[in-house]
């Protein structure tokens, strides 16, 4: 008699634990249901919206200003982005304007574009900055990143330190062309560590000679040589320093300074 009433018992927990079962699943049905009916209304409100708004006159492009150029008219803005007034800015490609005028313009370090609604662009510029001038037979101007840069000149620019010794590159002197030399990437590496360091405060660095790669030479205040060597800068810098200290940099007395041995050499004039 025992064992049929444990049967009924059982009977009773379990479908009690059906109709919990068919509840829950009720929840999550409706649930789902509800959630999926917002997600279609929000979608297509959304795509009524953007529709709306790449076809509507209201964001047509009438505006392109260009920061960091110099003064350019609207036209010249239009033509220097390649962008022509009315294409729609809601469906205009950034990335593809940030890449026209990267390629038209290595001399950009940085170019942000941006939409400002409801119908103008805005063109960030970034220029790179000289870091030296290598002599090509011609003066050419030349970022801590290699790069070429516009103009050049047959005499040296002013207050940029000259390298001499460098290859011309194979693709030719163009702007945006980086030059690949290890002996100017060996000139630039030095005038970097000289510009961040005061060994040489109150003195002009006029020329690095990296003809001799081993053997790459500074010419300082016009014509004081300071020889080098071929590495080893920052700790030869030091010396330099101290020997700078305790002698002084005298144009009138010294014709050279030779940091390539385990004593300095000074030569006089």
């Amino acid at each position: 008699m025992v064992k049929p009433l444990k049967t009924r018992v059982k009977r009773k927990n379990g479908a009690a634990v059906s109709v919990k079962v068919a509840a829950a699943l009720w929840s999550l049905v409706r649930g789902s249901f509800q959630f999926l009916l917002s997600l279609a209304f929000v979608v297509l409100l959304f795509g009524g919206v953007f529709a709306y708004a790449v076809n509507s006159p209201t964001f047509g492009l009438e505006e392109v200003r260009v920061l960091n150029a110099g003064t350019l008219t609207n036209r010249q803005a239009f033509e220097f982005c390649e962008l022509r007034p009315g294409e729609n800015l809601i469906n205009l490609d950034l990335v593809n304007v940030q890449q026209v005028i990267k390629r038209k313009h290595p001399e950009f370090k940085e170019v942000r574009v941006k939409r400002v609604l409801p119908n103008r662009v805005e063109v960030v510029l970034k220029r790179r900055t000289p870091s030296a001038q290598v002599d090509f037979g011609r003066f050419v101007q030349i970022d801590k990143d290699m790069v070429l840069l516009p103009g050049s000149s047959a005499s040296p620019f002013k207050n940029l330190t000259v390298i001499e010794g460098v290859k011309t590159p194979k693709p030719g002197l163009f702007v945006g062309v980086t030059v690949s030399d290890p002996n100017a990437k060996k000139a630039v590496k030095l005038s970097e560590i000289l510009k961040s360091s005061d060994v040489l405060k109150g003195h002009s660095l006029n020329k690095i000679d990296v003809r001799d790669p081993n053997n790459v030479s500074l010419i300082v205040d016009g014509d004081v040589e300071i020889r080098i060597g071929g590495g080893h800068f920052i700790e030869r810098l030091k010396i330099l320093d101290q020997t700078l200290k305790t002698v002084g940099l005298d144009r009138a007395k010294i014709k050279y300074i030779d940091l390539r041995f385990d004593d300095v050499v000074i030569g006089p004039r």
